[in-house]
């Protein structure tokens, strides 16, 4: 799923079919957007909650703006912001065109058998996409206060 071109921060590369046997959160934004943001906030939690339940969560940066064509500004941004899973630098919009995405910031769940169980775009629906993640996992826990 994941095209040889694209470039990689924080991995040296995945392939999703490697993935296979564990849920996978896939997000789409940009760093210059504040809406991928506020979004960023939450994927960065979950990751940190639900990786040791074997949730593979992987950040896509699909440039917007001119500041974010710059890789190495990419590169600086995951630096800067925290980001600590792997993010897949698609400066071409190769995943974003596979996808048929359709806006900042996306996010598609998908199940042990990386098949879509769940997907939203833009802003919002945080508690329905952790409910989801703690589904895929088997896990029941408070969900992630609103930031």
């Amino acid at each position: 799923m994941f095209p040889k071109e694209v470039q990689w921060a924080n991995v040296a590369m995945l392939s999703m079919a490697k993935q296979a046997g564990r849920p996978v959160l896939l997000e789409f934004f940009d760093f210059c957007r504040v809406s991928s943001l506020r979004t960023l906030e939450y994927t960065k939690q979950w990751h940190a909650r639900y990786a040791e339940e074997d949730l593979r969560v992987i950040s896509v940066h699909c440039p917007g703006y001119p500041p974010s064509h710059d890789v190495e500004a990419v590169r600086a941004a995951v630096e800067r912001l925290g980001i600590e899973h792997p993010v897949c630098i698609d400066q071409e919009f190769l995943m974003w065109r596979r996808f048929e995405n359709q806006g900042w910031p996306a996010r598609y769940l998908f199940d042990r058998r990386l098949r879509l169980f769940e997907y939203h775009y833009g802003e919002g629906a945080y508690a329905e996409t952790e409910a989801a993640i703690q589904e895929l996992l088997g896990v029941d826990r408070p969900l992630i206060e609103p930031l």
